[in-house]
């Protein structure tokens, strides 16, 4: 199934924020790339993609062409629907994932930058927490925050088609991103403007200094 206007349109709202969150300006749209389940179905039958990756909502699919780099972000028609429907908390966390990887792969290659799989992970979890806090703001003046955080953070669920390697680098990404979650959720407090300096900062640390940060920083 196509996703719908009204879901390209949630991706592409989701693309807006992050790149105002963070100052970048980034002329590839993620709602070009999008790719629902038939057509990841048939990169499957086409030996292209690993057959377990139907068993999930969200994909950053990357494919090296000499010197080309060749994106498609695959969303589950479940989430499409949900996000054209009635958007909620997993929806936009499944969107708000894949829209991230894409933005960091395509950011860092055009910065020349490295990027590894942990990279990728550590700041899509970090997107998901942010977003969420300032929407959280916009709608409740912050009073969800806490309550928002605990569903994000308290019990990770993985997928069960992982490997060993890649459930500990979930895990992970996991644990230095809630830590930094708490963290962030008391910059806000000071205001806004102190939540951006912090993010817009932490974007463009190396890997080992992003890593160092997340477990230095004192958590509310």
């Amino acid at each position: 199934m196509k996703p719908t206007t009204r879901a390209l349109a949630e991706i592409e709202g989701i693309q807006r924020h992050l790149e105002a969150i963070y100052c970048l300006e980034l002329p590839q749209r993620a709602s070009d790339f999008v790719i629902g389940d038939q057509e990841l179905s048939d990169l499957v039958d086409e030996g292209r993609v690993p057959a377990a990756l139907v068993q999930t909502h969200e994909q950053l699919l990357v494919s090296h062409h000499d010197e080309e780099l060749s994106v498609a972000l695959y969303l589950s028609d479940t989430v499409c629907e949900q996000l054209r429907s009635s958007p909620s908390l997993q929806s936009h966390c499944h969107a708000t994932e894949g829209v991230s990887h894409f933005l960091m792969l395509l950011w860092a290659t055009r910065q020349n930058r490295p990027v590894r799989l942990l990279d990728l992970e550590l700041q899509a979890e970090v997107d998901k927490a942010s977003t969420c806090l300032l929407l959280d703001l916009g709608s409740t003046g912050g009073a969800g925050a806490r309550g928002l955080l605990d569903r994000l953070f308290a019990a990770p669920v993985l997928e069960a088609h992982l490997c060993e390697e890649e459930r500990e680098r979930y895990l992970h990404a996991h644990r230095l991103a809630a830590r930094y979650a708490r963290y962030l959720s008391a910059c806000l407090e000071g205001g806004v403007d102190a939540l951006l300096s912090e993010l817009r900062l932490f974007y463009r640390l190396s890997m080992e200094a992003k890593r160092c940060r997340a477990r230095e920083v004192r958590a509310a």
